[in-house]
């Protein structure tokens, strides 16, 4: 059986003697102090010592003192800066050397970058005090910390009061008192301190001027008070300064001693113009129901800067004869003055007549500078009837999917064949599946989707109406491009509706789609397939709410036949049959659909000789029905005989793709 064996009486006495003994080493005296005894054969301080080169068991550090360049004790820093000192001993009063002291203020600056500095032989530590802004007026504290081996030990805190010097500014003079506008001149002077009339560096002094810049507006004085600058005759946003001029040197920290000085500038001599409009100005006429304005620019320029209050002459080289500027209904040469930036901004206002515009700009202080406008003109009106122009990227879609999609694409003019401005808005209705109610143009041209959908109508053809605002056809009599008096409407149009039965007449009980703005009793135009119109509903204005109908159709993924027999004799012949894309025969098989003819026997041939082979992306449906030519096809026949076979096979693609073959046997 195991036992413990627990110490003697003796034992116990002499570890408990032990513990306390090593308690008591590590415990301090109670200075305030922190002392750390060295690990025996460590060394002991290895970044410094005392005068006797043992470890220091303390460390002790003198009240900081703060003295001027004098050497005087003093509680107050100037510009010129002070020296702050401290000695560092150890216990037995001796020097430590190379022992860490850390200065440490608010308001000031110190001679090393983070304030320490190692002690010489003597303990001593020493490091400039100098203001962060010499303008500070304010009290502070400074202190010094030692490190040493371990041990620290802070000087108590030591109160300061910054002061600011009296700085004046002599012997201030300009390379030049005369300039030419937006020339250079470089200022020197001097500043010095009225205490002691000393030339004192450090010193910051600020320059302005009532027109101008420097290439450095806040100088500190170095190299016995020297300060030097360059004032450029060019004010902060780039404009060339003139006239007489004063220029400004103020001591930051001494303000009221401040020093002006004048400088003449030769007026500002424009020397080029410049037309400064980046973008092509295309203006639309002021019918159009665009913009009835626009604006061009132009800049002058005097020694490669731009020049302020100079006069400029505006006059038209050519445009449109109704085309006014500056004001309107202006046709005559006018002067302008540039702005601040040198530049005109030129009013321009369009007329009806469309054409180029050349708009020159002179100097009236030399009629041979001058620049003309580019790329300006007047060149868009309103949408007219006859320029409105649909197409669609397919126009027979599947019945039985939903998603099947078609783009339509409105493609709008004026009466002059230019494109209608831009943001021009054309709205759509449909009598089944989905269309984007809206697009707006860009080049006059805008696009919307249509995709298939519920509601599938009955007869498997959407009728679509696209329209927009715009203006009525007519023939211009005078040739002045205004509609007036004598002037004829060749298509005068009123309310118009959506023709889903496809009639040509509104039918109020099918709840056919109509645009109402109000009938007059003028005359009409009849009611058409692309141009539905409602009767008594016109006036003799030109304003009217354009319209472009179109119908798009729904066919089934299965052929509806007709005529193609089920059996041929035999030798040759042409067979000629229709394919609809559904039973009631309104219309062809989907865009895209493919339809081929094959022979099986031992010399039995076949081949189409009419008739679409792949239906194409857009054919034509004619009112109500399918186009005889989009349906209609032919194939012949030669050497077969009876037993032989001829496969006539239809693929239509997808969304709704599928495979049909019909059979015919020779017999």
């Amino acid at each position: 059986m195991s036992h413990i064996s627990l110490p003697s009486a003796t034992k116990l006495f002499q570890l408990a003697s032990l513990t306390c003994a090593l308690a008591l080493g590590g415990c301090g005296g109670g200075d305030t102090v922190d002392v750390i005894t060295p690990a025996p054969g460590t060394g002991g301080n290895t970044g410094g010592g005392s005068g006797t080169g043992t470890p220091a068991s303390k460390v002790n550090i003198t009240t900081l003192s703060l003295k001027d360049t004098n050497g005087n004790l003093t509680r107050t820093i100037s510009s010129e800066g002070a020296v702050a000192s401290v000695t560092v001993t150890d216990a037995q009063g001796q020097p430590i050397s190379s022992a860490l002291v850390t200065f440490e203020g608010n308001g000031v600056k110190f001679g090393t970058s983070n304030g320490s500095v190692l002690t010489n032989e003597k303990g001593e530590a020493s490091t400039s005090v100098k203001p962060l802004d010499n303008t500070d007026t304010g009290s502070y504290q400074v202190k010094a910390t030692v490190m040493e081996n371990g041990l620290t030990a802070t000087t108590p805190s030591y109160n300061f009061t910054l002061q600011s010097v009296d700085i004046v500014l002599e012997n201030i003079m300009l390379s030049s008192y005369n300039l030419v506008s937006g020339g250079n001149a470089s200022i020197t002077l001097k500043t010095k301190d009225t205490v002691n009339s000393l030339y004192k560096n450090d010193s910051t002094v600020n320059f302005t001027a009532s027109c101008g810049t420097f290439d450095n507006n806040n100088v500190v004085s170095s190299n016995q008070g020297d300060v030097a600058t360059t004032y450029k005759a060019i004010d902060e946003n780039g404009n060339l300064c003139e006239g007489q001029q004063t220029i400004t040197a103020t001591p930051i920290n001494s303000q009221s001693n401040k020093q002006a000085v004048t400088i003449n500038i030769a007026n500002v001599q424009a020397s080029s113009v410049v037309y400064t409009t980046t973008n092509k100005v295309q203006l639309g006429a002021n019918n159009s129901g665009s913009s009835s304005s626009g604006k061009i620019e132009f800049t002058i320029f005097a020694n490669g800067r731009p020049a302020a209050n100079q006069q400029v002459e505006i006059s038209k080289v050519y445009a449109p004869a109704d085309f006014s500027f500056v004001t309107l209904n202006n046709q005559s040469p006018q002067i302008v003055i540039t702005d601040g930036q040198g530049q005109v901004m030129i009013n321009l206002y369009p007329g009806a007549l469309p054409g180029p515009v050349e708009i020159k700009a002179t100097l009236k202080s030399n009629a041979n500078i001058f620049a003309l406008s580019k790329d300006v003109s007047v060149a868009t009106g309103r949408a007219t009837q006859n320029g409105f122009s649909v197409s669609i990227t397919k126009n027979v879609l599947a019945n039985e999917r939903d998603g099947d999609v078609s783009t339509i694409k409105v493609s709008l003019v004026d009466r002059t064949g230019n494109p209608v401005p831009n943001g021009t808005v054309v709205s759509f209705v449909s009598e089944g599946g989905r269309v984007s109610p809206n697009c707006t143009t860009k080049d006059g041209i805008c696009s919307v989707e249509f995709s298939t959908q519920n509601p599938y109508p009955a007869d498997n053809r959407v009728t679509v109406i696209a329209y927009v605002e715009g203006d009525k056809a007519y023939t211009d009599i005078d040739g002045d491009n205004m509609f007036g008096v004598g002037d004829i409407l060749t298509q005068n149009i009123g309310d118009f509706f959506r023709d889903d039965n496809e009639n040509n007449q509104y039918d109020a009980n099918l709840g056919e789609f109509i645009y109402r703005k109000g009938a007059s009793d003028a005359l009409c135009a009849p009611s058409l397939v692309y141009q539905p119109n409602i009767a008594g509903t016109c006036d003799n204005g030109l304003a009217a709410t354009l319209r472009y109908q179109f119908v798009l159709g729904l066919a089934s993924s299965t052929p509806v036949f007709e005529a193609l027999p089920d059996t041929l004799p035999a030798k040759s012949g042409t067979r000629y049959f229709q394919m609809f894309g559904n039973s009631m025969q309104s219309v062809s098989m989907v865009s895209g659909t493919t339809i081929s003819a094959t022979a099986e026997g031992s010399s039995c041939k076949a081949e189409f000789v009419s008739g679409y082979e792949t239906v194409p992306n857009t054919v034509p449906l004619s009112n109500k029905e399918a186009f005889e030519k989009a349906v209609r096809y032919g194939f012949s026949y030669s050497d077969c005989n009876a037993g032989d076979k001829i496969k006539v096979t239809v693929t239509t693609p997808a969304p709704s793709a599928n495979v049909t073959t019909k059979n015919i046997n020779i017999i």
